[in-house]
């Protein structure tokens, strides 16, 4: 078992036998990081179109992923000295690590895309090109580490919500 995974468990089971209730800074840097991670804009990758349906393009969601990577980094590095050994800054950082781990994927589709097309795409070119640069195995594994994202997120919100009852 990972350190990130026993953090989160550790979070997770502090919070439901209430040994753990947030602090106001940890309630703020929660409350940051949902609010500036919502705020995120889709990325596309030059030339490529918008996606038609309303999930986009996985290659975005990569991109997505890899900006969230950095905003929690940026966020851990702010906080660190407020927060040190807190429930909530191992929960940012097992979540930045999660989102981190698409940093070569990230590289590699842009360096793909970058070799590939010198203009604008169409739809269906990109459809096409993410059929042969994200296979469904590769696509498996994007949506196996968004799981595992949805989980950290869900111990975090669960973290925030508890210290909203507290009256914080």
């Amino acid at each position: 078992m990972s350190q990130a995974v026993d953090a989160v468990d550790a979070a997770a089971i502090a919070l439901n036998e209430r040994s753990w209730t947030p602090s106001d800074y940890e309630l703020a840097l929660g409350r940051e990081f949902f609010a500036r991670r919502d705020g995120l804009e889709q990325r596309l990758l030059p030339g490529m179109p918008a996606c038609p349906t309303p999930q986009g393009w996985g290659t975005q969601h990569v991109l997505w992923l890899e900006d969230v990577a950095r905003l929690a980094d940026e966020m851990l590095a702010a906080w660190q000295a407020w927060l040190p050994d807190s429930h909530m800054m191992a929960l940012l950082g097992a979540y930045a690590g999660l989102a981190r781990s698409v940093a070569p994927l990230s590289a590699q589709l842009a360096q793909a895309w970058e070799a590939e097309w010198t203009g604008p795409a169409s739809q269906q070119e990109t459809s096409w090109w993410e059929d042969w640069h994200l296979p469904p195995e590769q696509r498996q594994q994007i949506d196996a580490l968004t799981d595992r994202l949805v989980v950290v997120g869900s111990v975090m919100v669960m973290a925030v919500g508890r210290g909203a009852e507290s009256g914080r």
